[in-house]
């Protein structure tokens, strides 16, 4: 029987900077809640989009940051824009079948719409994201004192964070230059 070598994943710069990006959404995130306590103490979206956007050069940090920005933007105008149809036709105020249903097709309608409007604005390969962020502002716990529209603004602060955090740490924090070995 032979004796296969396992190799392990290194831990290299890329998951350093990652993890040091998620220590940076959290303290700007801090700072924040000085003058808002009432936040949540975790920047959920911050990090998931401090992890997304960590890539191996500044450049396409930069080059796809700026794309999520763009489509981020898409997602939150069309999301704020339904919002109030939300409230008006959906489950919000309509009790029932009838309520879920409408805000069914809201979200479905607006999700195409800001699909388009991506592809249209050459969101490129996030037009995806969009449509999430537009879901994002549109889907919450019906429960929450939070206004919606604060809701909605506040969640894509947090993807804008993400962003920020991942373009400072990769921007000084220099990329390591992988060995080879020449013999």
């Amino acid at each position: 029987m032979s004796k296969e070598k396992i190799c392990l994943p290194t831990i290299g710069m890329r998951k350093i900077k990652s993890v040091l990006a998620l220590l940076f959404a959290f303290a700007i995130w801090q700072v924040v809640r000085i003058f808002l306590p009432q936040l949540n103490i975790h920047p959920l979206f911050g990090y998931i989009y401090a992890i997304i956007e960590m890539r191996d050069t500044v450049q396409k940090t930069k080059e796809f940051g700026k794309l999520r920005i763009k489509a981020t933007f898409v997602g939150l105008f069309v999301g704020l824009s339904a919002i109030p149809l939300s409230v008006k036709f959906g489950s919000i105020s309509v009790i029932g079948v009838q309520g879920v249903i409408a805000d069914l097709v809201i979200i479905m309608l607006g999700a195409l719409i800001t699909l388009w409007l991506a592809e249209l604005f050459k969101c490129k390969n996030f037009c995806g994201i969009a449509a999430i962020i537009f879901v994002i502002c549109m889907v919450r716990d019906h429960s929450s004192q939070t206004n919606i529209y604060v809701y909605a603004i506040l969640r894509v602060f947090q993807t804008l964070l993400g962003v920020f955090s991942a373009w400072v740490v990769n921007a000084f924090i220099p990329r390591r230059e992988k060995c080879t070995d020449k013999n």
